[in-house]
């Protein structure tokens, strides 16, 4: 088996490209190569969406859980039948009425 026969021909081509470069420095050509990259709007818009999950995370992890005060005060009204009062349902009907379109909303 013959090594030689195998890297021929990319020591020619290796030639060839070295050949080249010099016959590029001897005329005076210089080659400028500038790296450009630009972001598109899209990882821009990503970018910042991310930033502002980062905020909210931050905040509500600092928040409890579980705020008692307002369970206790839902559990008081429940207790009270504040939930089944007519006032509280009319209420309730009308907004979901206004939220859904169905109705022109109260001024």
């Amino acid at each position: 088996m013959r090594i030689n026969a195998v890297t021929q021909p990319i020591q020619s081509e290796l030639r060839k490209v070295e050949s080249t470069r010099k016959a590029e420095k001897a005329k005076g050509a210089k080659a400028t190569m500038v790296d450009h990259s630009e972001i598109s709007d899209g990882a821009n818009k990503l970018s910042s969406t991310k930033a502002s999950i980062d905020v909210i995370e931050a905040t509500l992890g600092s928040q409890d859980d579980i705020r008692t005060d307002k369970i206790a005060e839902v559990q008081e009204k429940i207790k009270n039948g504040f939930y089944n009062s007519p006032e509280f349902i009319d209420k309730l009907a009308a907004k979901l009425l206004d939220e859904f379109g169905i109705r022109e909303q109260s001024k």
